[in-house]
């Protein structure tokens, strides 16, 4: 698959509340109004900040975030209102706790595609890491009283 210009994509990877099978109700939205590819990995360390992931980018080819890859015809659209979900839009105040980037991720049988990402914009000492990198795992143990 050729990578796509930064300005191009529209492509979203989605790793937390947002995934296809998470069942919030923004989770739902999006999969009404964008394409479902498949899954995909970040190249990232995920953490546990609640009743929410996030992510931060690592150079560790070990750390892998697993997650949702979803493509629009309307990104703009898409974009402006899960900048608001994430408060992180225009009229969010600021610091932001995430920042929209267009990063690499992963998919299908090694192809790189240029996609946005949410990334966590706070320090992360402290918070716990989700070392297996699937929120959806983790966050159904934790449903049924199961730690890790």
């Amino acid at each position: 698959m050729k990578l796509l210009k930064k300005r191009q994509t529209h492509y979203l990877f989605v790793y937390g509340t947002l995934r296809k099978n998470h069942g919030h109700p923004m989770s739902r939205w999006l999969n009404q109004r964008a394409d479902w590819i498949g899954p995909g990995y970040f190249q990232g360390k995920l953490f546990n900040l609640g009743k929410y992931p996030g992510v931060v980018k690592s150079n560790k080819a070990s750390d892998r975030v697993l997650g949702d890859i979803y493509r629009t015809d309307h990104p703009k659209m898409i974009l402006t209102t899960l900048d608001r979900y994430e408060q992180c839009s225009i009229g969010d105040s600021r610091p932001h706790e995430y920042a929209r980037s267009i990063e690499p991720v992963m998919f299908g049988q090694g192809q790189i595609l240029n996609a946005w990402v949410y990334l966590y914009n706070r320090p992360i000492e402290g918070l716990i890491c989700i070392t297996s990198g699937d929120y959806l795992a983790t966050s159904a143990k934790q449903s049924s009283g199961q730690t890790r």
